[in-house]
């Protein structure tokens, strides 16, 4: 939990308006008065968008608005990390969060989490684990890193075949063929077909 005397960011209105002190974790921005955050306007839904505190980076969902949420001009439909000089839009009217993100690494942890957290949404949603797109090709992936086929067996395997053996190559060939002929190689059609009828008189 975050300690009573410690906020963890503000939320500044662009244009004006009174900051907003982020004092919670998770916070529901609407035009509920029991939303932790309370925009009293037309164009902005009862319930409109979280912000969640993750891993020291603010981030932002919609909760399905009518007028939807964006950032940096885009809107958005998935959660998505909001740095100090991002733009918040929520339906037209446009904020930022004022506070000190944390290191590289703790952003990715974070953007791993939430990725993590949307993929069991997905497959609670659908009665499944989501699988990715090596899995619906029918491959998994090894010890080794290598993918492995439903068979057993590995991608290396599936390119190289073993050659073939000399003994194996020569039982499908007999050993007494005749040299090619040279000059054959340069006959016209109606030169070898004559030479075929030759051979069958």
């Amino acid at each position: 939990m975050t300690p009573n005397n410690r906020d963890l960011g503000t939320m500044r209105p662009l244009g004006g308006g009174d900051p907003i002190p982020l004092k919670k974790m998770e916070l529901t921005i609407g035009r509920r008065k029991s939303c932790d955050i309370n925009l009293d306007f037309d164009n902005i839904s009862g319930k409109h968008c979280q912000l969640r505190y993750i891993s020291g980076v603010w981030h932002v969902r919609d909760l399905k608005s009518t007028n939807g949420t964006t950032v940096n001009g885009n809107r958005i439909d998935h959660e998505q990390g909001l740095m100090p000089d991002d733009n918040l839009g929520i339906a037209g009217r446009y904020y930022r969060i004022d506070y000190d993100p944390v290191t590289p690494a703790s952003i990715k942890d974070a953007n791993q989490l939430i990725e993590e957290e949307l993929a069991e949404e997905m497959g609670n949603s659908r009665g499944t684990r989501q699988r990715s797109l090596m899995e619906l090709a029918g491959l998994t992936t090894g010890l080794d890193g290598e993918y492995l086929f439903r068979d057993g067996k590995t991608n290396a395997s599936s390119r190289s075949e073993p050659a073939p053996s000399k003994h194996e190559a020569v039982e499908d060939f007999p050993d007494n063929l005749p040299p090619a002929n040279p000059v054959a190689t340069n006959l016209s059609d109606d030169d070898f077909l004559d030479m075929i009828r030759d051979d069958l008189k």
